[in-house]
């Protein structure tokens, strides 16, 4: 008999048999896939392709598929290039919010291009930390990433400095959010931010997402709503469901 579905939609059966036959099929799938990575990570040799095999096999009901689809790879290869392009390869110390999983920030880390002291990425979320640890396994160990969970509305920036709850940061050379459309008060998570450092900032206009809260219609709006006194790059990146877009500058 088939019985409700596990988090990540595999069938549940509800038998003893059934369940011996399901975690067969589960670990042969994950063989599978394994085999696939291991053989991927040589040929390219990849520690990141490392890293996502382990995190998968550590993690196997979290989203970690949905952090890397097509469409969340593909706006964050966008930021990557394009950042290149306008801003250049030395970025120093980077804070990315909302930052899930970590994928971002690997995706950063892994890539030659740039220069990069450390990356500290922040989320509410208590149980993203585990797993961006696990994908950055080999960037912690560098001493170059950091996975915090905090909300970011509790960021409090003083001139030279970062202050959440007793723990004091570094201010950023860059400051990343890609998930504008989740917060419900941006307008007041901007206004607190710095002047003085860059901001590469993305939202979209999805509004059938119940979490996006905060999506807008059009480029046009989003540059209304996080107004930038100088703009380095301004842009949309059209996608099937919806358009993704993108601001770099400074307040």
């Amino acid at each position: 008999m088939i019985g409700p579905f596990l988090e990540d939609g595999r069938e549940q059966i509800s038998s003893g048999g059934g369940i011996g036959r399901l975690t067969g099929r589960m670990l042969k799938k994950d063989r599978f896939y394994k085999d696939i990575l291991d053989g991927l990570s040589l040929f390219y040799e990849s520690q990141f392709i490392t890293d996502i095999r382990n995190t998968a096999l550590k993690f196997p009901v979290s989203k970690l598929g949905n952090a890397l689809n097509r469409r969340q790879t593909a706006s964050k290869l966008w930021l990557l290039d394009t950042l290149f392009d306008n801003h250049g390869a030395v970025l120093g110390k980077v804070h990315i919010l909302g930052g899930w999983y970590g994928v971002l920030a690997a995706l950063f880390i892994h890539d030659s291009r740039f220069k990069i002291e450390r990356i500290t990425s922040f989320d509410l979320d208590p149980t993203c930390a585990p797993i961006a640890n696990s994908l950055n396994a080999n960037n912690v160990d560098r001493g170059l990433f950091e996975p915090i969970t905090a909300d970011i509305l509790d960021l409090q920036y003083a001139p030279e400095s970062v202050q959440i709850d007793t723990l004091s940061l570094p201010l950023p050379d860059v400051l990343i959010n890609t998930s504008c459309e989740h917060l419900d008060d941006f307008d007041d998570w901007f206004s607190a931010l710095p002047n003085d450092i860059l901001l590469v900032l993305q939202s979209n206009d999805y509004f059938s997402e119940p979490e996006h809260v905060n999506s807008v219609p059009n480029l046009a709006a989003f540059k209304r709503q996080a107004p930038l006194s100088t703009i380095v790059f301004e842009g949309a990146l059209e996608f099937k469901k919806y358009t993704r877009f993108m601001l770099i500058g400074r307040k």
